[in-house]
């Protein structure tokens, strides 16, 4: 069977916190933690967008096994079954999670936490970034 028309990466940080971006037909894209190699959706913890999307993961040691996430356009969450990995909105309560990835001082986007880390994807482009701008 020939899969065309769809494609996949896996972005990591260097402490291993790694996603997969699988971008498939009518637009759909899935983001999943760690490398996903199924052939089938994800039937678990998953967050589904376009596949034109812009987003930020943040990584935290404080919040060990999710992902906190921003994104420029809408996007579906799939908390389901077992939990053993959450997603969590950025948007929906900031102060909490700016005191969870960003030192007290923190001016630029970019002065988070040691333990911390955050890649930005570009799913249309099919790239991604760490902290400081470098391509993962």
């Amino acid at each position: 069977m020939i899969w065309f028309g769809e494609s996949r990466k896996f972005f990591c940080l260097g402490d291993g916190n790694c996603v997969t971006v699988w971008k498939t037909y009518n637009n759909v894209c899935y983001i999943i933690p760690g490398k996903y190699y199924g052939i089938v959706k994800p039937s678990e913890q998953y967050i589904e967008s376009s596949n034109t999307n812009l987003i930020t993961i943040y990584f935290s040691k404080e919040l060990p096994n999710a992902f906190i996430f921003q994104s420029s356009g809408e996007m579906k969450i799939y908390n389901g079954g077992n939990r053993e990995f959450l997603f969590y909105d950025y948007a929906k309560d900031t102060s909490r999670f700016n005191k969870i990835l960003y030192m007290p001082d923190a001016v630029k986007r970019s002065d988070i936490k040691a333990d911390a880390g955050l890649m930005d994807i570009d799913i249309r482009e099919n790239y991604a970034t760490d902290k400081s701008g470098k391509k993962l």
